[in-house]
């Protein structure tokens, strides 16, 4: 199985810097973006496509498979971003008590029913990556598209290389120097399906914007 994972086209608020909910939608740049992912893709086999429940990845979905086949889009709350809390949504990325915020969160990562509010801990979004793999490879497809987010695309890559290797510490470094463009593609091959492993073939490539 060849599975490619798609982060959604660009937003306002993406180019903005501004933390967002699950609400809001593509951006006329991040339509062009979509379609030309989608063009890309058009070239190759895909069997089927997966994605978060949130508009922008919809859409980003949506314009994928009119191109690719007319392909049944299903979507699934398993592949929503990574949630942070309440308190940081709708700041700029750089303000000043969301960053304290996300430094204790971070500092707190494995750190058992430790919680700031809201938000998903270390093992409840890599826990949803573990489920989301274990569903997509027993579907029997052979080329699945998946369109989520950046913070989750990292847990997934995270996971797949590394499994119950994929700590907190690990992950640490992995958000803080893996960036995922938006429309980046990022292609897995599930070599051995009893033992889940995968091998990264491609990562983020952004070529086509």
């Amino acid at each position: 199985m060849r599975l490619y994972i798609v982060r959604h086209g660009v937003t306002e608020l993406n180019k903005s810097n501004i933390r967002q909910s699950g609400d809001g939608y593509l951006s006329p740049e991040g339509i062009s973006q979509a379609r030309a992912v989608a063009d890309k893709l058009s070239e190759l086999t895909i069997d089927s496509i997966f994605t978060s429940t949130y508009p922008r990845a919809r859409q980003t979905a949506d314009i994928i498979s009119a191109k690719v086949k007319q392909l049944l889009v299903q979507e699934s709350e398993y592949l929503v971003e990574v949630r942070l809390p309440s308190e940081m949504i709708g700041k700029p990325k750089d303000d000043p008590r969301s960053m304290r915020i996300l430094n204790e969160i971070q500092a707190h990562y494995g750190s058992e029913g430790w919680r700031y509010s809201d938000e998903e801990t270390f093992d409840e979004f890599v826990s949803r990556a573990h489920t989301v793999l274990d569903y997509i490879a027993k579907t029997g497809f052979e080329n699945v598209v998946v369109v989520t987010h950046e913070r989750f695309i990292r847990v997934l890559v995270g996971v797949m290389l590394l499994g119950k290797e994929f700590t907190p510490d690990v992950f640490r470094v992995v958000r803080q120097n893996l960036y995922i463009s938006n429309t980046g593609v990022t292609i897995c091959d599930l070599v051995h399906i009893d033992n889940r492993e995968w091998r990264l073939i491609t990562l983020n490539d952004h070529s086509h914007i």
